[in-house]
């Protein structure tokens, strides 16, 4: 039986989901009443909510579409679209109580304190655009893909679906965030966040049973046959062993930048919560991307031994119908749909908060109550969302990779972020330099001399410190009262709270400093730090090895 083309069982999973989606985020109304609780839930979520908030918040429709795009154009390298944070991964770890220990709500809460107003502004206005425009391009590349799930890409239909599914997805969870706020956002990110793991991994037994595939020995071998190059792992054009090195350093930094850094990082109950769950939401994401990887692998051998027209970019769509019962065609649907809402969700929150907390408390209500934040954030949380659709719209016909460069641009700013954590120099003067000539860097690199990647990647990076250096001896220097208090403020573990008075000489005293010349602040990290720092980079360096030992059998 079918309802609009599509058969029924798939439009009950689909309503049900959606409702269940709606009730949640009603039901965590009660505990978005204060700035605090709207934007960071009181800090009192643990490891489980963090680490599904973190997966949810980072993973996106685009993702496994664009690793198995990738896979079916490339091989076995596709899987680099997603992994290409793969070796930063580690240094999250090292982040995440940082995040914590700063006590504050925004990611522009950190520029004003330890620089000025005017590089917390700077940074709004560059995280706000840059993210709404993000936003757009996740409310595009999910609305594409349950179209061509949906098999709705005719011409005689695909404006009518495009308009519907975006509708609804925007509504839903512009709905469920606008109730309750991050608290919604993180349950609800629990329930996605499963989803986007069974979207993984639901389709690969279908997939491998299939009489054109015949097992992954058949998939290695079919594609062995066809081009050796579809069985290795790195691309020695854009996947090189100095790519993944500079990627690993801009790795973190380029996540230094981001907006809802401060509710993955911060909305535990203490900084542990934190950790685990802004480190191993992010591994949980790359053992996700070796699903995708596989799935990719086997829908290329299906397509070649079926004589079949290699279409990348239908890829997804393609398989999912070709391979799965209306059952599971629903459950993929919703998960698709999870996927572009709980990333959704952490940006309209995000971003409400940004405008609400550093722009209307800063500039127009000093004296602003909780309430008047909160309906603040409220209220331009929905004028973004609304504002991303608008963009999506306008996209519709092509997505341009100018639109996902700015997202790199925006993580340009991370280099100052990382900077002030670690070199009391840093000032206001150095923030707007280094982001200025990084940005300039990688439009040249990019757009200009279409350089190669490991280039476009760490020319930009290389320019972002220097700018920071130059701009900050060229200006005064900032206050030592300030810039001590900053670091004795994320140097005090969170429960230690009563020595946020002491003077940083005795909260961090000689024995414990690692380095600490030309102003560097360099602490030796705890035993806790780095074990886990190890233990998160044998993960990461397994991860890998087992897909080079999958793809030699």
């Amino acid at each position: 039986m079918e309802l609009l083309g599509l058969d029924i069982v798939i439009w009950i999973i689909l309503v049900i989901y959606l409702a269940g989606m709606l009730l949640l985020g009603w039901w965590s109304k009660r505990d978005a009443h204060s700035q605090e609780g709207f934007l960071l839930g009181n800090r009192r979520f643990g490891s489980l909510m963090m680490i599904m908030h973190s997966f949810g918040a980072g993973t996106h429709p685009g993702a496994p579409a664009g690793v198995i795009s990738k896979t079916v154009s490339s091989g076995a390298s596709g899987i680099w679209v997603s992994w290409m944070w793969m070796f930063g991964t580690p240094f999250y770890w090292l982040i995440a109580p940082l995040i914590r220990r700063m006590r504050m709500l925004t990611m522009a809460d950190y520029f004003e304190q330890r620089f000025s107003r005017l590089a917390s502004l700077f940074y709004v206005s560059i995280a706000v655009v840059g993210m709404t425009v993000m936003l757009a391009s996740v409310l595009l590349a999910t609305t594409r893909t349950v179209q061509g799930i949906m098999g709705k890409t005719g011409p005689a239909e695909a404006d009518a679906w495009f308009f519907g599914i975006l509708l609804v997805i925007t509504v839903v969870f512009i709905v469920y965030s606008y109730w309750g706020g991050i608290v919604a956002a993180i349950r609800t990110d629990m329930i996605q966040g499963l989803m986007i793991i069974a979207l993984s991994f639901i389709a690969i037994p279908a997939a491998l049973k299939m009489e054109q595939v015949g097992g992954f020995h058949n998939v290695r071998q079919t594609l062995s046959e066809t081009n050796s190059a579809y069985l290795q792992l790195f691309d020695k054009q854009q996947f090189n062993w100095i790519t993944v090195l500079l990627l690993s350093i801009n790795a973190p930094l380029s996540m230094m930048a981001m907006p809802h850094l401060m509710s993955v990082c911060g909305a535990g109950k203490t900084e542990w919560e934190g950790r685990v769950g802004f480190t191993y939401g992010n591994i949980l994401k790359r053992v996700c991307t070796i699903g995708w990887s596989v799935l990719g692998l086997c829908w290329l051998a299906y397509l070649i031994n079926s004589q079949s027209e290699i279409h990348p970019d239908a890829a997804f769509g393609d398989l999912i119908r070709g391979l799965l019962s209306p059952f599971l065609q629903g459950i993929m649907l919703a998960c698709v749909m999870a996927a572009a809402m709980s990333s959704g969700d952490a940006v309209q929150v995000t971003l409400g908060g940004l405008i609400s907390q550093n722009i209307y408390r800063v500039y127009f209500n000093p004296s602003a109550s909780e309430n008047q934040l909160v309906k603040v954030t409220r209220h331009t949380g929905l004028i973004v969302a609304f504002i991303a659709v608008g963009i999506a719209i306008l996209m519709r016909s092509n997505i341009v990779k100018a639109i996902l460069d700015y997202l790199n641009i925006l993580s340009l700013i991370g280099i100052s972020v990382g900077m002030g954590i670690v070199w009391r120099r840093m000032n206001t003067g150095g923030v707007l330099c280094s982001a200025i000539l990084a940005v300039i860097t990688f439009v040249i690199t990019r757009y200009v001399l279409g350089c190669p990647r490991e280039v476009v990647t760490g020319l930009p990076l290389l320019a972002g410190v220097s700018g920071g250096i130059i701009g900050s001896y060229l200006t005064r220097p900032p206050s030592r009262d300030q810039v001590d208090a900053f670091f004795t403020k994320i140097y005090v573990p969170i429960g230690q709270e009563d020595k946020l008075n002491q003077p940083l000489s005795e909260v961090v005293p000689e024995s414990q400093r690692l380095f600490t010349r030309a102003g560097l602040f360099i602490v030796k990290p705890s035993r806790q730090s780095w074990i886990g720092f190890l233990v998160t980079l044998a993960i990461s360096v397994g991860a890998v090895l087992f897909m080079v030992l999958l793809l030699k059998g």
